[in-house]
This record gives structure tokens, sequence and C-alpha cells, in this order.
């Protein structure tokens, strides 16, 4: 081919591209007005039109950091990385100068929590988060994500100029990279040429478990308040690092719906949030309307969803001043996809998360006067409710189970509750708590409305119609001892970080054995450590009184008991053994030097029986519910540091299933 042929190849492929760069702006942003042409469109760095194939995540990542390299707006940061190694990355868009006095504008925002600090002036800027596929198939939020970055980074015109002078904009392009991809790879394989719209082709019927929940199958926008998933804790850091002023969590639902936004339905809202904080959601609704009726697309508001959680991605943001929102997009599960009214495509699903999306930034710098002063009297009426409430304190901890209580105040840490150290042992309702074992949680404190979520049972709800959860009382879920105290407390130190228990051999080294208290949460990861070490354990059936250099002792049901002489290491190994297990576990192994107790049964008891190394198989597959067949391969992988055979049911018929002697049948 000589070179005359090739220039003319090049020149018509470039036109080719120009020409669909050209229809894609003017769908998506038709008089948006000049684009920077140094930022490169979405379609020119991935090579394909927005709406016509599903971007996987580290695309996203690559397009969105080529931006930052390209743009003096864009700014990108990995806070974290997935179970499967993905980043999990945020984008800042801001003028220059907001951006050199990033720190500074982070540490007068954050003061608002204070009560007793000055109100933010106007010349500050609103804080917008937006969040992207929070559920991984619910895709073309991410899609969406990419076209604003691109939009922000590239555009000329003056509200632009002014939204990045008076906001700064966090783009989460994706809050579930791993179950994004799950989605994004199953309609690529199996979309066609042309498009199959038949909602029943293999494109729109995703497979057990479908790309909407995590690694471990959990559904991370019901986890920001246990926040038990890696994804979820790196969120909550960053959150907590800015506490923004608009926070809108972007979803799709059924094709056959239209599209909607908040308000929701006031019998959903919660009764301990104020009034204020759900009628700014109406305020900045009709920026959401005028947004998708200039492109005449349809909506619907105040019907449906609760907005009373702060489990939801939505609703978390509430409970800290700002404007939370759900938006919701009917899906094409695919690149299109019949519905009641007809071909529903891939790229107006997209193109309506875009508009919103921007309209929520066009809002809140139009009433970030208002969003100041609702943040603002926002901790400072939670602190008086606090304040009011008839509980002055909340106290918990266990002296039995310390692993347990310091996973709680772990978790108090990360949604950044005042917690303290109790000044001395206090005995209430018959519970006693031990200074260093327990903790302390005044009700008067900015951050009350999270405390009453963790440990005040759930406000009765306005009706008896909700859309999903009606309850997320944390210290239930824990069933950790606590105690409501309607005096306050004289507390110790405030506690800033967990301290964990070095754990070892609490003694000389035994010829006789050791014993450990069943009682601790992590008494399970101490024991299958050493059942993977063969080492032979036993669990007693009733109690017993043992005496110990400190004194007397008492180990309940359950106890576990590590003789010497039954194993097949020496003394000195299993010294080592277990000193290591108690340091990996953060527990106190005993070590015990006469068989014949002070009370109950003797360590030779038949009542103290040897233990099985469990060989452990969880049913997977079409037909058992993803998320609870998820929540146990999650609590033996994360807790027990065990690996179950995750045995797909199709494949029961020919499985050797003596090979297991515990196997797990999900609903």
């Amino acid at each position: 081919m000589n070179l005359r042929k090739l220039v003319l190849i090049a020149i018509c492929t470039g036109v080719i591209l120009i020409q669909q760069t050209k229809a894609q702006q003017k769908y998506f942003y038709p008089d948006a007005g000049n684009f920077d042409p140094k930022v490169p469109t979405p379609e020119q760095f991935l090579g394909y039109p927005i709406g016509t194939h599903y971007t996987r995540h580290d695309q996203i990542v690559a397009y969105l950091k080529q931006l930052s390299q390209v743009s003096d707006r864009i700014h990108f940061q990995v806070i974290g990385k997935t179970y499967e190694e993905r980043q999990q990355v945020i984008l800042t868009i801001t003028s220059p100068e907001n951006y050199s006095n990033l720190d500074k504008l982070r540490t007068e925002h954050l003061n608002q929590v204070s009560p007793a600090a000055a109100a933010l002036s106007n010349a500050a800027p609103v804080i917008v988060l937006l969040g992207y596929s929070v559920h991984g198939n619910e895709t073309s939020s991410g899609e969406a994500a990419l076209l604003t970055a691109y939009y922000l980074a590239a555009s000329q015109n003056e509200e632009t100029q002014k939204w990045l002078k008076e906001s700064i904009i966090f783009i989460d392009p994706s809050l579930n990279p791993d179950g994004r991809d799950r989605a994004a790879n199953w309609h690529n394989s199996y979309k066609s040429f042309p498009n199959n719209s038949d909602p029943l082709d293999k494109e729109h019927v995703e497979g057990w478990p479908n790309g909407r929940a995590n690694h471990y199958l959990a559904n991370l926008n019901r986890d920001w308040l246990s926040a038990t998933q890696i994804e979820s804790q790196n969120r909550l850091n960053f959150f907590h690092q800015w506490y923004p002023n608009v926070h809108i969590d972007f979803h799709e639902m059924g094709g056959n719906s239209t599209y909607y936004f908040e308000p929701s339905p006031k019998r959903t809202q919660s009764p301990i949030l104020p009034q204020s904080s759900y009628d700014f959601n109406t305020t900045l609704a009709k920026y959401h309307a005028d947004a998708l009726d200039k492109i005449g697309s349809l909506y619907f508001t105040k019907e449906q969803f609760d907005n009373l959680s702060p489990i939801y991605g939505s609703t978390y943001p509430d409970f800290f001043g700002a404007v939370g929102a759900t938006f919701e997009q009917g899906s094409s599960r695919g690149l299109e996809t019949q519905t009641e009214t007809g071909i529903l495509k891939f790229p107006f699903t997209v193109r309506n998360h875009f508009h919103t999306g921007l309209a929520t930034v066009r809002g809140a710098v139009a009433e970030k006067t208002g969003l100041f002063k609702l943040q603002k009297e926002f901790f400072q009426s939670a602190q008086a409710q606090g304040k009011a409430h008839p509980v002055k304190s909340f106290v918990f901890g266990d002296g039995q189970d310390q692993s347990l209580t310091k996973q709680l105040l772990a978790l108090l840490l990360k949604h950044k509750i005042k917690t303290y150290e109790l000044a001395g042992d206090v005995t209430f309702d018959g519970k006693k708590y031990e200074k260093g074992k327990a903790y302390v949680v005044p009700s008067d404190q900015p951050n009350f409305r999270i405390v009453h979520s963790i440990f005040e049972e759930t406000a009765p709800l306005n009706d008896s119609l909700y859309y999903d959860n009606t309850s997320w009382s944390i210290i239930h879920a824990y069933g950790l001892q606590y105690s409501k105290v309607k005096i306050a407390i004289n507390p110790g130190s405030e506690v800033t970080a967990v301290t964990l228990n070095k754990g070892g051999v609490k003694g000389t080294q035994s010829q006789l054995a050791y014993v450990l208290s069943w009682s601790e949460y992590d008494a399970s990861k101490a024991l299958h450590y050493l059942l993977q070490n063969d080492i032979v354990v036993k669990a007693a059936y009733k109690p017993f009184t043992i005496k110990t250099a400190e004194g007397t002792r008492s180990f309940s049901y359950g106890s576990l008991v590590v003789p010497v002489a039954a194993q097949k290491i020496n003394s000195d190994s299993l010294y080592r053994l277990l000193s290591e297990t108690g340091q990996r576990s953060g527990l106190d192994f005993i070590p015990v030097t006469t068989g014949f107790n002070a009370d109950g049964i003797d360590l030779g008891s038949n009542n103290i029986r040897a233990i099985r190394k469990p060989e452990v198989a969880v049913i997977f597959g079409a037909g058992t519910n993803s998320e609870e067949a998820g929540q146990v391969w999650f609590l033996l992988n994360q807790q027990l540091n065990l690996s179950p055979t995750k045995l797909d049911i199709s494949n029961l018929a020919r499985a050797p299933l003596s090979r297991y002697n515990t196997i797990i049948f999900v609903s």
C-alpha cells in the first residue's frame, strides 16, 4: 500500500472519529459551548462512543488519571483497594486557586461540626460528592461519571467556571469496582451485533450471583453503618475528611420505570433528623426537574424508597448535615431492552444520570448559603438533641470479651463518635464495667444522631409501608454488654485509637495443659489456627475453676483446653506456637499445673472432648440467596482465616460429600 493511500485512510478515520465525537456531544450535552481541545473525550480515550460498550473499571480509572494529567482542574487520588485488588479512586474537581488552599478549606469546612465555631462565609466553596455504581450492575452511572468528569475538565463556558470557583466536587466513579466489572464483563460477553432488545436474551439476564454486590456478595448500599467491607471502610475514611454539603448516590431500577429523585415519601423520613434536612431535597429537586425537563425525560418523586436509615449511601450523609439523595434510572440491563413503552437504550440512561449530576452541582452552587446554614444548624441541633436525651451516657464493654468490645470501639471511631475511657470501675443495671475494658459514649455531642442509631432501638416508623430495613441498632447486632445511663458520667481520657491486647501465654511454660476462655469473640480464630497446625484442642461441655498464679479463675462452657502430652510436638514447640497464636488473636492462654480443679469438672473429665478440624463446604449457586452465601464466606474467611469450599449446587449430585464434616446450606 503506497503512502498516498495510507494518508487517505488516516484522514478518513480521523473524520469518522470527529463526526462520532460531535454526535456524542450533541446527544449528551447540546448547547454546552466550547470544550478545551487538549482534554480527550471519553470516546477518544476509550476508542468507542459512550453507551455502545460497558467500560471496565480499569479503563475508568485510566481515563480519570489521564484527565488529571492534562487539566489543572482535575486531581486523582487512590483511597484504597477492593478485595480483588481494584483501586478505589476519588477525582477532586475545582479551580486551581481552591486546590492550592485545599487543606485550609477542608479544615474550615470541618470546623462546622463544632457548634461553637463561626459559620462559613459565602465565599467558601460548597462541597459536592457524586457517588456512582454502589450496586455494580446498575451500570449507567459509571459511564455518566466519565462524561461528568470530562465536562467539568473541558467545558469553557461561564457557568462551569463559576462552579469551579465556588465548589469542590468529588467524583467516586465506582463505589463497587468488583461488582461493576462482574456486570460489565457479563454484558460485554453476551452483546449481539446488532443489539438484541429481547429482555430474555442472556445479555440482559445476569447469572448468579450477578454484579450487584462486592467480592463477598455483600450489598454495599446497606453497609454504611456497620462498615464490615473494606470498600465501605475506605469510603468512610474519605467521607469523614470532608462532610459534603450535597451527596448523591446514583442507582438503577426496573426498566419500565422512568427516573426517580428525591424528595422521598414523608412516611419514610427519620424521626430523629430535622425536617429542614428533608426540605432541602425539595429545594434541590427543582434543579433536577429542570435538567430532565430540558432533555424531555420523564421522572417521579415522593412515591418510593426509604430515607430514614444511615445504612444507605443516600441517607448516611444526612446524619452529618448533608443533603443526601438517591437518583434511580430505569435500567436497560444491556445495550438496549424492550420495555412497556418501547426500546430503552443504554445511552439514554447514561444521559439522564449525567444531566442530574450536573444539575446537582448547579443547585449546590446556587443554594450554598442555605446549605452552609443547614449543616451548621444540623450539628448545633444534634448536640442540643443529645443534651436533652433522657439517656445521658451509653456504657459498653465486656471484660470477658475484649475482642468484640474492641471491634465496636473501632466502629465508633470510624464514625467519628466521641468515646472515652471509664475513669474507674462502675456498675449499672447489675452489670460490671471495668476501667480499661469498657467505654462511655456521651449523648451530648455533635454526632449524637449516629450515636442514637448505634445504641438506641430504632425509633417508631410513621407508617407500616416501607421499602427495606426497619431496624439497624448496632449494639443489639453485636450482642455486647451495655447500659443506658440517665446521668452524665465523668469520663476518663478520650479514645482516639484502638489498642489491641498483645496476647500470648500468661505465665510460665506448662507440662500439663493450657486453657483459653471461649467468651472471647476471637477465641474461634485462635482455635482454627491451632487446628490448622494439627494441635489437639478440647472443648469443655461443663464449667470449671482452676488455680492460677494470680488466683482462682472460672471458665465457662466451650472453654478450650490444650493438653501437652497429647500433641505430636514437644512442650517447647507447643509453648512457642501457643504464644504465637495468642499474639495473632490478641488473647491469653493460661498455663495449668494440675488437672485437679478448684471447682467443677477436672481437666481429664469426659466432659472435655476433642474438637475436629472443620472441613467446610458452603452451598453456592443459582437457587441460593447470594447475600447469605456471601455472609458465611466472609465470616469464615475474615474471622477464622478459613477458606470453605464454595460448592455449586449444580455439582452437588457428583460431589464427594464425605470429604466435608460441615456443610452449610443457606436459604
